[in-house]
């Protein structure tokens, strides 16, 4: 089916209109909100593909995305005209070093950095290399979600999950969990990497006697001022961080998920791999600390045993069955989180589909749901979080 744009200025008055006196409501405990991704402008680019918008540059003029299907990078302007497409994955020389590991973000209004799973590559808007950064070990991965966001960038230090530092641990075990850092930092100066982030006392992956697989303590990250936030995907809590001090966390908070299915302390995970049933447990899908203090989280709740059973039974090798059916089951989705309260799950339009690029409460980008919507353009849709 063919979508057609709504076009939303004519709300706009009037939505701003009603802010003033809608402010001045008393509100809800946040468990009781009902909350909204409000959709109130787009961004329509004359492509046909799976755009996903990655970054903004900080003049806003400049918009940096990818497609989904091809790899192929493009920068347009904020009208949605493309300026610059080009391909940087193989074996050119300009290539991002290794297989690209998340999603590139502006360094600067003229300059691009793409993570990779070697180390990092910096490029002009028109997509010519102007430096690789390798650090000197060699990245190594279980794990690689190249459509996550997998560096942050503060002054002249770019803070990376780049695994591979601690190969001689292995990916997991108990000396892993006992030795290994997180993640790397380059100072854009030196061209130095330095490893930071233990496994915290509080996180159930420090245990000197149960071991946990990659896919469990896969990290996700986000910086806002002078703290950092991490979540790992199978432990229902926040991590924050002083920029100045990244060996013990400032603070721990506990998300009061209704359900997140953890990983059982009898069951040990495969050896350096995955097995199904890792993927149906809870996952921190990502993070973003808002500009008012508290978080925007997705998650998904993972399913229990016997529906992880039956779900795999039924697939056999039928991967895509086997998600599909995994769907009926696994609950979770995106949150409000203040630091003790859990709002319900937010409700999202079904043409949205992932969430791009966050900006603040009034600014969240999301891509088109492919599956609702058949268009010979590209859509990335602009939202803002509302009390319904």
């Amino acid at each position: 089916m063919r979508f057609k744009i709504i076009l939303f200025s004519t709300l706009l008055g009037f939505l701003a209109a009603c802010g003033e006196a809608e402010s001045e409501k008393p509100k809800a405990p946040l468990s009781e909100q009902q909350l909204k991704f409000e959709i109130y402008d787009s961004l329509v680019v004359d492509y046909l593909g799976n755009l996903l918008l990655m970054d903004i540059s900080p003049d806003g003029e400049n918009h940096l995305m990818i497609d989904q299907n091809t790899d192929t990078i493009f920068v347009t302007n904020p009208q949605g005209e493309i300026k610059h497409q080009y391909y940087r994955n193989g074996d050119d020389p300009e290539a991002i070093p290794g297989n690209r590991s998340g999603l590139g973000k502006f360094l600067d209004n003229q300059t691009i950095l793409i993570p990779g799973s070697q180390g990092m590559a910096s490029y002009e808007l028109a997509g010519n290399l102007k430096e690789i950064f390798k650090p000197d070990f060699r990245g190594m991965a279980n794990l690689v979600v190249p459509f996550n966001e997998v560096h942050e960038v503060v002054g002249e230090k770019v803070f990376f999950y780049l695994p591979g530092r601690y190969s001689d641990l292995g990916q997991q075990g108990l000396d892993f969990q006992k030795a290994s850092k997180r993640l790397e930092v380059l100072d854009l100066n030196t061209r130095e990497f330095s490893s930071v982030i233990p496994f915290p006392k509080s996180s159930k992956f420090s245990s000197e006697t149960q071991e946990f697989g990659g896919l469990d303590f896969y990290p996700t990250f986000k910086i806002l001022g002078d703290s950092l936030y991490m979540v790992y995907r199978n432990e229902p809590k926040i991590f924050t961080y002083h920029l100045s001090n990244l060996e013990t966390p400032a603070s721990v908070k506990t998300i009061p998920y209704p359900e997140f299915i953890e990983r059982k302390t009898d069951s040990k995970p495969a050896n350096g791999g995955f097995n199904f049933r890792d993927f149906f447990l809870g996952f921190n899908l990502s993070i973003f600390p808002t500009e008012t203090g508290d978080f925007l989280l997705q998650y998904l709740s993972g399913l229990t045993d016997e529906e992880a059973n039956e779900v795999t039974s039924a697939a056999g090798t039928d991967f895509d069955k086997m998600f599909e059916d995994a769907e009926k089951y696994n609950g979770g989705g995106f949150v409000l989180f203040d630091g003790s309260q859990l709002s319900p799950i937010i409700e999202k339009p079904e043409i949205l589909g992932n969430l791009n690029n966050y900006v603040s409460k009034d600014e969240i980008w999301f891509s088109l749901n492919f599956s609702e919507a058949e268009n010979d353009y590209s859509v990335i849709y602009k939202t803002r979080l509302v009390n319904q």
